[in-house]
């Protein structure tokens, strides 16, 4: 599917202005040189909303239409950073997170294209994906933001609930975005990410069709640990 280039823009703006946070909070961090530093690692928990898309490739692939298919996932991603090189003003972090979201849609037939006058059969998608990620965080130890990267391996499938394909076996993946953590005790914080996803091709094999490469974007929201 020719992606919309309104929803590029969109993406595109999200992105952005989560950059400019980000720079906002290092500038502002800047001047309280008196707070403790970051601290030696943090894990996330968070819930997590995929956007996935109305691909005509990927409905070809499973012989239904665009319509048909899902674009809202809800799901879970876990991660955890160790923050090895830690500046005054920077801290570089390594780390791994793991995503899974999915949806399902049924179409009634007045919303179909085709005119058969039955019900569209029940389209599921879903995603999982670990990555290893590499961090640059901006702040001080009860809050900070970061902007974050990586190359991992995902799986990505959408398939009619009455003729499933099964899993796939991973296809490579970036990943980039980045986030914020607020800590409220000496324990938790509150932590928001936002995240763009870009899954390679996936080959056909004996009980999967071939899935053209998609990118997604995900927001999510939860808590991080210390």
């Amino acid at each position: 599917m020719i992606e919309r280039p309104a929803a590029i823009s969109v993406s595109h703006r999200l992105f952005c202005g989560l950059v400019f946070l980000i720079a906002a909070q290092y500038a502002n961090d800047a001047h309280a040189q008196l707070r403790q530093p970051i601290g030696h690692y943090v894990a996330d928990a968070r819930i997590t909303f995929a956007r996935f898309k109305e691909d005509p490739g990927i409905a070809a692939a499973i012989g239904v239409q665009p319509a048909n298919l899902p674009t809202r996932g809800l799901g879970i991603v876990v991660g955890a950073h160790w923050y090895a090189l830690r500046g005054n003003r920077v801290v570089l972090g390594l780390g791994a997170e793991f995503l899974s979201a999915r949806d399902h849609r049924t179409l009634p037939s007045a919303r179909q294209d085709e005119e058969d006058g039955q019900d569209a059969p029940t389209v599921e998608t879903r995603m999982s994906s670990f990555a290893p990620q590499l961090s640059l965080n901006f702040g001080k130890r009860d809050g900070w933001s970061y902007i974050s990267g990586g190359m991992g391996s995902a799986s990505f499938t959408a398939e009619r609930v009455d003729e499933p394909v099964g899993e796939g076996s991973g296809a490579r993946t970036i990943n980039y975005g980045g986030g914020a953590r607020w800590f409220t005790n000496k324990h938790v914080a509150v932590s928001i990410d936002l995240r763009f996803y870009s899954i390679a091709a996936q080959p056909e094999t004996v009980t999967r069709p071939a899935f053209p490469e998609t990118k997604m974007m995900v927001i999510s929201g939860g808590i991080a640990f210390r």
